[in-house]
């Protein structure tokens, strides 16, 4: 699904504090840091706005135990087709089998719990420029421009 339909069909459905975003991501290796640092600007903005870091575990089950309506969104890289800085979101349908991942606990598996739970969750991903940098925290040009631009659209949307 495009960005742009996503924000118009199913993200403006929700009010600010019914949205769960979850950084994942290494902010040590370029463009890995994504997730995290999306985390990092739009916390202010969305009071559910958690990274990896926070025991994303405990954020899955708390959302699927919560019996008022929500949707997690998990914000990553990933090697998608086409060209650096391109997002796409990706349903549950869309993600690859459960044993193909690079977490210790595969996102499709979160998907299918909060699934199971009547919660909506999606993968906002972003295709990297740079996965090899370690120890350079810095995101691609291009991965910082497409970051700035998501930002503004999410919260133009959602405000």
């Amino acid at each position: 699904m495009k960005l742009k339909e996503f924000l118009e069909t199913k993200l403006s459905n929700f009010q600010k504090d019914e949205i769960t975003f979850l950084g994942l991501g290494n902010p040590h290796r370029s463009d890995d840091g994504f997730g995290i640092e999306f985390i990092k600007r739009i916390k202010n903005d969305f009071p559910n706005a958690y990274t990896e870091f926070d025991n994303k575990d405990e954020v899955v089950l708390n959302l699927c135990n919560d019996k008022t309506r929500g949707i997690l969104i998990f914000v990553d890289v990933s090697d998608l087709e086409g060209n650096p800085g391109d997002i796409k979101i990706l349903s549950y349908d869309d993600v690859e089998d459960i044993g193909k991942h690079f977490h210790k606990i595969p996102i499709k598996l979160y998907m299918k719990l909060l699934k199971k739970s009547n919660k909506e969750s999606y993968i906002l991903a972003i295709k990297p420029k740079s996965l090899k940098e370690v120890n350079k925290p810095k995101l691609s040009d291009i991965v910082e421009t497409q970051l700035k631009n998501l930002i503004k659209s999410i919260t133009e949307q959602i405000n």
